[in-house]
């Protein structure tokens, strides 16, 4: 007698077990899902130039394309990419922004980690330190330098405060374009 089931005859095969979860191609699938939102989310910050809906829309940015576009402050019409801030000139590039990252989040090692970060990208970078404990990542600007700052705040994290330096500045940010203290 045959078995319906194995239509070739001989020893019928059995399920094997093995390969745990990532044997489901519905998990595999979730997986590299999962991974392609990690990268994406990774490349848009680190190619962000922080115009648009995050930055302080002052700027005006134009693609390869000829394009011309109108704010209250500049008009460009260029076949090229560029960059412009409110009163005219480009923004500077991360090589001319001095960066002092400052821990108030209690995390043993957060300030010189984002410092590590920001030297990574081409900021200028202080010796990390600590600060009093606060709520939530704030990016502070010296004068001039807000539009920096803000692209700083975007690497920093999403939910990030931009705010005018404090009077006085605090010990150690004398020299920095722009103060980062993070938060809890």
């Amino acid at each position: 007698m045959t078995d319906p089931t194995n239509p070739g005859g001989g020893r019928t095969r059995t399920p094997q077990s093995g390969g745990g979860l990532l044997a489901n191609p519905a998990v595999r699938g979730g997986l590299l899902i999962a991974v392609a939102i990690i990268i994406g989310i990774v490349l848009l910050q680190a190619i962000d130039d922080g115009s648009g809906p995050i930055g302080d829309g002052s700027t005006t940015t134009t693609a390869a394309v000829a394009t011309t576009t109108t704010t209250p402050a500049t008009t460009t019409t260029a076949p090229s990419t560029s960059t412009t801030r409110r009163g005219g000139g480009t923004a500077r590039p991360p090589q001319q922004v001095t960066v002092l990252v400052l821990n108030g989040s209690g995390r043993s090692g957060a300030a010189a980690t984002l410092t590590n970060q920001l030297r990574s990208l081409g900021y200028q970078t202080l010796t990390p330190g600590d600060a009093p404990a606060q709520a939530g990542t704030t990016v502070y600007f010296t004068s001039g330098y807000q539009r920096e700052c803000t692209t700083v705040a975007t690497v920093v994290s999403s939910t990030a405060v931009v705010k005018p330096m404090p009077s006085p500045v605090p010990a150690g940010a004398e020299r920095a374009s722009c103060l980062v203290i993070i938060g809890t």
